[in-house]
């Protein structure tokens, strides 16, 4: 310990201070001098970039915007689709029979986009020969609809009838005007897609959008003063203004010429900037224009304070400079100190860099070390991890790409096929001179596999006399997969069977797309080798060359399984790929009898039933929607329907998994936040507390609080404190020490230097402020 006390006396302590010092003035300096010798070229790059800045400011707007409407439109042509929409368009009486009901159901099965899109203020739908209007928990006749809840102020009710019901429209837009809506004026953009037929329209979905979300996607643009912004179709028609107050379109957009562009134009004898760009996909052109003195007003603005500024800052650059290294060089001395009095190490100099780097190379050495004895552990690590794979322990392809990074593999983004390699031996029995054969053999053409495939694909031992492949390509060569594949197999063969003497078997599998899928490539692989046995044949035997087999329908064990457990996780796309699959083998390519096809959807829903009652969920409903199964005349379209029931109960299986999720996520974000709001006062509150309470793991509470808030744990629990301290501060008259004790501050500087941080000021500049 004493020798380490050369540090904080005298000489040394004067030296650590120069050399962090030094640096510090080097800083201040350099970028000066680099700076006046750039300064007039900087001036002239700024002004190019606050128009370029302008521009990408539009572009990005108007991108925005266009995704907006393309998602109106799709969910418009959705609804055009609808069948219950279609089936209800030629009705003349709603309310004659069975119509009434048939109202109540189509206007049940519209759903309320407004609660998944805001940018969507109301969205009707107009059936022409009822004279009937449905939205989302209403129905009107369309006088009605027209005088009391959408009336526009330019088109009158004959005008504005033929608009809807007289003329076939796809992606109509009705420029922005003022809509009495529930008798409360709005500016609405009006979107149109018409129902029925060209030259035979049966109706038509209105999506009405409040020209306010317009001009929010446009926040970004400062026109300000007198400066305008509009959207303009390939027509020249205006459709919406973005400007608080709406002038007339200044401008002739005809003479604007190319895709995008900033010009100069002198407009009621004021220099205007106007920038614009059009749209490639619909034609629309989006014009923002603003007066060219208050465009270039912030240049100018900062090359007057430039020079003045730069004088400011370097004395003061000076002054913190000084203190940085006053206070940086304390720390420094204690790292050192500390090292040589844990590490038990005596400085061969006097030089605390030199002792520092020598400290550190020595913990790089040591982490080196342990790296390379991890990187011995790795084939284990990869070995479990493949057999996961293959078995399909993986629930989701997010938890298959962490481990998949963590044993140091990357295939992600790839197809993936599962080969099965036999080797011959094993039919008779087993023996020990055979077992050192076969363990000779397989030895030997895994390390050929290995070489011929590079980093295409991973060998791994299955059996005594079986090795399974798995092969990685990209998947822009899905194409050529089987001819790369088999042509590696050859080439591995080539090289080992005359040494061997032995001819292999294959069986493959077919591709999949997603890591998920290796265990259902295998299972394929399997069955495809187990005919090769059958049959005693040798070669290659992909799985999609198998002889179909209308007799026997597909749903291994294993594929239920994992089935049962994607539901029981919510995994609603994964489900719905795996019975896409199975509805692919047994619906498409087997063309199952009727007796096996209806054996194979008992299967299915008796997977549902055994999973049921685990979720604790209504078993009434699923059994509502098999007795159809047994009960009515077998066909293939009612196979079909059948099936879809499957896939929608499935999903409705995993809607429920995830709404039990979000409530639970809800109840721990509460408790939580009760804790801090509880205890922020113990100086000791931090993650690691929280995390021991509840309990859960500190990186999972830090990462879900994230995403559950949208604010770091930290960052809130910091918010918290100086709420109460604030509070304090006003209503008391504890000094600055007392109330950093009572907000959860050990330290009071600690507890200044973040109020400070926060607001801009001081704690008691801010009571100062407030108080008077």
């Amino acid at each position: 310990m004493l020798k380490g006390q050369w540090l904080i006396d005298g000489k040394g302590r004067h030296r650590v201070f120069i050399r962090l010092l030094i640096p510090y003035i080097l800083f201040l300096i350099l970028p000066m001098i680099v700076g006046w010798i750039i300064y007039q070229k900087t001036i002239e790059t700024m002004e190019k970039e606050v128009t370029a800045n302008h521009m990408n400011v539009l572009e990005q707007s108007k991108d925005i915007l266009e995704r907006r409407l393309e998602e109106i439109s799709s969910i418009a042509q959705q609804l055009s689709v609808d069948t219950r929409i279609i089936q209800f368009q030629p009705v003349i009486d709603p309310f004659e029979g069975t119509n009434t009901y048939r109202v109540l159901d189509t206007n049940k099965s519209l759903y309320n986009y407004k609660l998944s899109n805001n940018f969507i203020f109301n969205y009707y739908v107009l059936f022409k020969n009822s004279g009937l209007v449905l939205t989302p928990g209403s129905s009107y006749s369309i006088k009605e609809f027209y005088e009391n809840i959408a009336k526009y102020s330019r088109l009158d009710y004959t005008n504005w009838n033929k608009l809807m019901f007289d003329q076939y429209f796809t992606r109509k837009y009705i420029p922005s005007q003022e809509v009495m809506v529930n008798n409360t004026p709005y500016t609405m953009l009006t979107y149109i897609q018409s129902l029925g037929y060209p030259g035979n329209p049966q109706g038509a979905i209105a999506v009405m959008i409040d020209n306010r979300e317009l001009q929010k996607l446009f926040h970004g643009l400062d026109i300000s003063g007198d400066g305008w912004a509009y959207i303009v179709d390939d027509q020249g028609q205006l459709i919406s203004s973005l400007s608080a107050d709406a002038v007339p379109l200044p401008v002739d957009i005809a003479k604007l010429s190319g895709s995008r562009g900033v010009v100069e134009q002198t407009i009621d004898k004021k220099p205007m900037m106007i920038t614009y760009v059009k749209s490639a996909s619909n034609g629309w052109t989006y014009l923002v224009g603003q007066p060219t003195h208050m465009v270039l007003e912030k240049v100018r603005y900062i090359q007057k304070i430039t020079l003045s500024l730069t004088f400011l800052f370097l004395v003061i650059g000076v002054i913190i400079a000084y203190l940085l290294a006053y206070r940086n060089s304390k720390p420094l001395r204690n790292i050192v100190n500390m090292i040589m009095e844990k590490a038990d190490v005596s400085p061969q100099h006097r030089d605390a860099y030199g002792l520092i780097g020598e400290t550190v190379s020595g913990l790089i050495n040591n982490n080196h070390r342990l790296k390379s004895e991890i990187e011995q552990q790795a084939p284990l690590l990869r070995a479990a991890y493949f057999q996961r794979l293959l078995n399909g322990e993986f629930l989701s392809v997010h938890d298959a790409n962490a481990l998949l990074k963590h044993v140091g593999m990357d295939v992600t983004g790839m197809s993936y096929v599962v080969a099965i390699l036999h080797l011959r031996g094993l039919d008779n029995g087993y023996s020990g001179d055979l077992l050192e054969e076969l363990d000779m053999k397989r030895v030997l053409t895994k390390e050929m596999l290995r070489k011929t495939m590079e980093h295409n694909g991973f060998v791994y031992d299955v059996a005594e006399d079986q090795l399974a492949v798995l092969f990685c390509c990209n998947q822009s060569q899905s194409l050529r997969v089987k001819a790369h594949i088999e042509s590696n197999l050859l080439e591995a063969d080539e090289a080992v069977g005359d040494l061997l003497k032995y001819v292999p078997i294959y069986g493959i599998g077919a591709i999949h797309d997603s890591l998920t899928g290796v265990s259902r490539s295998y299972e394929q692989a399997r069955q495809a080798l187990s005919f090769q046995l059958w049959q005693n044949r040798e070669g290659i035997l992909w799985f999609d060359e198998l002889p179909d087999d209308r007799n026997n329908y597909y749903f291994p064990s294993d594929l239920e399984g994992r089935l049962m457990n994607l539901a029981k996780a919510g995994d609603r796309v994964e489900v719905k790929r795996i019975l896409e699959d199975l509805y692919r083998e047994n619906f498409e390519i087997r063309r199952l009898s009727f007796s096996v096809m209806q054996l194979f959807l008992y299967e299915v829903w008796g997977s549902i039933v055994k999973l049921l009652p685990q979720m604790e969920l209504a078993q009434e409903q699923v059994f509502h929607q098999m007795k159809p199964l047994s009960s009515e005349t077998p066909s293939y379209e009612h196979m079909k329907n059948n099936y879809a029931s499957v896939i929608s109960t499935y999903e409705w299986i995993c809607d429920s998994v995830n709404a039990h999720k979000k409530s639970q996520n809800i109840q721990l974000v509460d408790h939580i936040i009760t804790i801090l709001n509880k205890d922020y006062m113990q100086d000791d509150l931090s993650l690691d507390v929280v995390a021991d309470r509840i309990p859960i793991s500190k990186v999972y509470l830090s990462q879900f609080f994230k995403e559950q808030t949208g604010i770091n744990f930290s960052d809130y629990l910091e918010s918290v404190r100086m709420d109460h301290a604030k509070t304090l501060l006003l209503e008391s008259r504890l000094t600055i020490n007392d109330i950093a004790a009572n907000v959860g501050y050990s330290s009071s500087n600690t507890f200044c230097r973040a109020f400070k941080r926060l607001h801009g000021v001081s704690a008691t500049a801010y009571k100062k402020s407030q108080t008077g």
